[in-house]
């Protein structure tokens, strides 16, 4: 089974990336097109099956294949609250990124998806709770390298582009427990349906980050609670959360220490629903 494992994967190098996906058992998927005809960049390709990981402790890992430089991913559940988490490996020793979900109330309401930049060749794990009754369904895509350039390109733009302690700001750590790093908020219009999130210290430092990720609806209370763990200067970590209906603010702490913890994090939107003139972008910040 080993033998059979390794030549799967060495084979993958002469696939297609969407036909990689499928001859793994990973599920298949559709790549999005680049612009769609409103003008609106889609940066995520539309899953026709996803695995679904029990709960429970259980594991599943994802080797990337050689040629990749990126990967896509998409965690949502049938309904129930969604708890999980996933890992980036560089070997059996080095952990290159943590993304762990604390508490999601509904992982059907709010699924999460997320493009991942890494180095050469890593493995992907992901992981459910202990808890006996939070399954996960996992959707995977390695996109091309030619559309792994596009997404590159997009990247740099949305970053590049976003308005500066408005829209991406620095935030710093403290001290060395994590305890009492600088808080930073975002309002959400009424108008945005979902939110692009953007981390990436390649001007604050090119070090790696560390930080909690709350997204609140209402007076304190927090629907999505996630702790985000990433080399941030050369893998600039891009994610989309669901954001419906009005109300919602963006609250991020830095967990790492002052003199290694300044981070950069960008927070726009990504997809716009009916318009509203309740609250305009970020004019509370």
């Amino acid at each position: 089974m080993k033998l059979l494992a390794s030549f799967v994967i060495l084979s993958a190098n002469f696939l297609s990336a969407a036909a990689f996906s499928a001859s793994n058992g990973w599920g298949t998927s559709t790549p999005a097109p680049s612009l769609d005809d409103d003008g609106f960049f889609e940066i995520f390709p539309t899953y026709d099956s996803m695995e679904t990981i029990q709960s429970g402790g259980t594991v599943r890992t994802y080797k990337m294949p050689a040629w990749a430089t990126r990967v896509q991913m998409r965690l949502e559940t049938n309904g129930r609250p969604m708890r999980g988490e996933v890992n980036l490996w560089l070997g059996p020793l080095r952990k290159t990124h943590t993304f762990e979900i604390k508490n999601n109330e509904n992982g059907k309401k709010f699924p999460i998806q997320t493009l991942l930049k890494f180095k050469p060749t890593p493995v992907l794990k992901i992981s459910t709770t202990d808890l006996p009754n939070h399954p996960m369904k996992v959707g995977i895509h390695v996109p091309s390298p030619e559309r792994a350039k596009i997404l590159q390109e997009n990247t740099e733009k949305v970053f590049d582009n976003a308005i500066p302690e408005v829209q991406k700001k620095l935030i710093q750590g403290a001290n060395v427990d994590g305890k009492y790093g600088k808080i930073a908020e975002w309002t959400i219009p009424d108008d945005v349906e979902s939110i692009q999130l953007l981390g990436w210290s390649k001007d604050s430092g090119k070090k790696s980050f560390k930080c909690n990720i709350e997204l609140i609806q209402g007076p304190n209370n927090v629907k999505q609670d996630y702790f985000l763990q990433c080399g941030g200067g050369s893998q600039p970590y891009h994610t989309v959360y669901q954001t419906p209906g009005p109300g919602w603010k963006v609250r991020i702490q830095n967990k790492k220490f002052v003199e290694d913890g300044l981070i950069q994090i960008a927070v726009l939107p990504y997809e716009m629903g009916k318009k509203s003139d309740a609250v305009k972008w970020n004019l509370s910040a």
